[in-house]
């Protein structure tokens, strides 16, 4: 789904039309920024920095946005709590938002890495020590972590680790890479 159609079914396309004109206006990403930060003081969401070694391109690069808290995604999604089952696509957006604001909860400093087509969900600094975070539902292959895969070969520091179902841990075990269940990624974190 593009921006603009996300947009569109939330608050109108009429409205979504004219907020995305006026982001061209003089001052209009100086008032989203202090709009954002005022959201990040209020402990309510957290922007993510790109992770990349060089300041300029981690500057360039738009954050990514998570809620601090899932229960604010409940009181304003118009569909609700997504239920596994009937909207698994969903579900795991959910899923990733809570376990990176888990881990932003627990004091970690977190950053998200894209090169595209390939991304890592999370890149985590801190008492957990240095991981690369992919979040999956469901069943996960090789082709699924590429991105996990490719990260972690340019920057051997972070160890992968795949937080996923309990139906999924066999598949990812036999590619030899650190594995959690997300229950317990929420409960405690990393595995030790």
């Amino acid at each position: 789904m593009s921006p603009e159609q996300a947009c569109g079914k939330i608050v109108g396309k009429s409205r979504c039309y004219k907020w995305q004109g006026q982001l061209h206006d003089a001052g209009a990403l100086e008032t989203v920024a202090y709009y954002l930060s005022l959201l990040e003081e209020a402990y309510l969401v957290a922007a993510l920095p790109k992770h990349s070694v060089t300041l300029a391109r981690r500057r360039a690069a738009p954050p990514k946005l998570i809620t601090l808290n899932n229960a604010l995604l409940a009181a304003v999604d118009p569909h609700g709590i997504p239920e596994r089952a009937a909207d698994p696509a969903r579900f795991g957006h959910w899923l990733e938002n809570a376990c990176l604001a888990s881990a932003w909860n627990a004091g970690q400093h977190l950053t998200y890495w894209r090169e595209e087509p390939l991304e890592v969900d999370g890149v985590l600094d801190g008492s957990w020590g240095s991981w690369a975070i992919e979040v999956k539902t469901g069943h996960v292959n090789s082709t699924d972590l590429r991105g996990l895969l490719e990260f972690s070969r340019r920057f051997p520091k972070y160890r992968p680790l795949v937080v996923c179902d309990r139906t999924a841990r066999t598949s990812v075990g036999r590619l030899r890479i650190d594995v959690c269940d997300w229950q317990d990624f929420l409960l405690s974190g990393p595995p030790h």
